[in-house]
């Protein structure tokens, strides 16, 4: 009996599983993901960890946030959920290896093959030929990488028709030579609308609908808006407060054709140039066509770059700025900033609508990721967590998506780069 009910008091352990903690299973999913990356990255030759790496930086980093919320009060994911959990969402899209390799350009002439080209060129778009096609098309495409931005240049006989799958933080400049671009954006229900020699920007967003008339010719000049806000930042020393719009504008006319004259000839230059020097040449070029953007363009931010200035907002916008400018590194809430306005909460959340295309937190949280940046680059950041709270940041892990999404790179990242300059200019 003394034999059975140790058995039976055996049994009863060896049924009973502990359960696995939260943060235990999460950091297991997430090296897994990173090992099956690496794996996927040797086994598929056109991938390499570079282009690893740079997909995850844009193109997947709203996924994230509802990790590092579930993950930021764990010590040993604080710096790594983001890059974990985006590898695991690249790993599940991996093309598969039988799948033929995948070009920058192209020369098609049957609908088909149209349209699998492009789906693999710029996979964010679900394409359509029109069903009126004839049998004799083309359409040529050429896309030239500059760094982190790259350039794409079409030109067909047929109509394209094309809607976008998610949201990439792209902001994207469409030159149309010949015939005519129509985009319709989701939220917005507003349709932009280029025809011949006229340039306009547009951002990729979920739902996005996109048609190019046929017999059109183009060049589109695509960005991270992360991007170009650290550029606009640096050549300013201003916050970038709200999204980049530049209008439907003609690139003919001598005083903004330079923006024109400048891709075309990267697109030329780089197509030809030695691997070597292929780095530095387009780290050149990009910044030559972001100062040609926002010094020639007639953008919504043109007055802020040349003048310091933000137009004709009202007064009472321009103090609670002031009162934003102020206090970033103290506790400041809407009605706060209505006193220091002398306007309601109501009438002053409606202005920064109108004037700066969000809400006053939201600008007051982009004026504190600027002050951020700033203490990075200048070497004034001890650590990123109480860079976080002196900035009134409650949750550093929250702080480290939003940086991330605003200047493409996780803070730490930025901080670790920062002290390496400092160390080689001090040898």
């Amino acid at each position: 009996m003394q034999i059975d009910a140790r058995h039976g008091s055996a049994d009863k352990t060896s049924h009973q599983v502990m359960p696995l903690p939260f943060g235990k299973l999460v950091l297991c999913l997430l090296v897994a993901g990173t090992i099956a990356a690496l794996i996927a990255v040797l086994l598929y030759p056109p991938l390499n960890p570079l282009a690893l790496f740079s997909m995850l930086d844009w193109n997947l980093i709203a996924a994230a946030e509802p990790l590092v919320r579930q993950c930021g009060s764990l010590p040993l994911l604080d710096k790594f959920p983001s890059l974990g959990w985006n590898t695991v969402l690249f790993c599940a899209t991996l093309p598969s290896t039988d799948e033929p390799l995948r070009t920058d350009s192209f020369v098609a002439h049957t609908r088909d093959t149209i349209l699998a080209n492009l789906g693999s060129v710029e996979p964010n778009w679900r394409w359509k030929v029109s069903s009126e096609t004839p049998e004799a098309c083309s359409l040529a495409y050429h896309r030239q990488r500059v760094l982190s931005a790259w350039l794409a240049s079409a030109e067909h006989s047929v109509c394209l028709q094309a809607l976008a799958r998610r949201d990439t933080r792209l902001i994207s400049f469409y030159f149309v030579l010949s015939g005519h671009i129509e985009i319709t954006d989701r939220r917005t229900r507003k349709t932009l609308s280029i025809s011949p020699n006229h340039v306009a920007s547009a951002r990729e967003r979920a739902g996005n609908r996109m048609t190019i008339q046929s017999e059109s010719s183009w060049l589109a000049f695509h960005i991270p808006e992360s991007a170009l806000r650290r550029s606009f930042e640096d050549l300013t020393g201003r916050p970038y407060v709200h999204e980049f719009v530049l209008p439907a504008t003609c690139f003919s006319q001598d005083d903004v054709q330079g923006l024109y004259q400048t891709l075309r000839q990267a697109e030329r230059d780089l197509n030809s140039a030695a691997s070597k020097a292929m780095p530095l040449l387009a780290k050149a070029y990009k910044q030559l066509a972001l100062v040609k953007l926002f010094s020639t363009m007639p953008h919504n931010l043109a007055e802020a770059f040349c003048q310091g200035t933000s137009g004709a907002a009202p007064r009472q916008l321009l103090k609670a700025e002031a009162f934003m400018r102020e206090n970033l590194t103290n506790p400041v809430t809407i009605e706060d900033l209505a006193a220091a306005a002398r306007c309601t909460p109501r009438a002053l959340q409606r202005m920064f609508r109108t004037y700066r295309g969000g809400s006053p937190m939201s600008v007051l949280c982009n004026y504190r990721l600027a002050a951020a940046h700033g203490a990075i680059k200048a070497g004034r950041a001890g650590s990123i967590t109480e860079l976080a709270l002196n900035l009134q940041f409650s949750n550093p892990g929250r702080f480290s998506v939003l940086y991330k999404s605003a200047y493409g790179l996780s803070p730490s990242s930025a901080l670790r780069f920062t002290r390496n300059e400092g160390s080689v200019e001090q040898a």
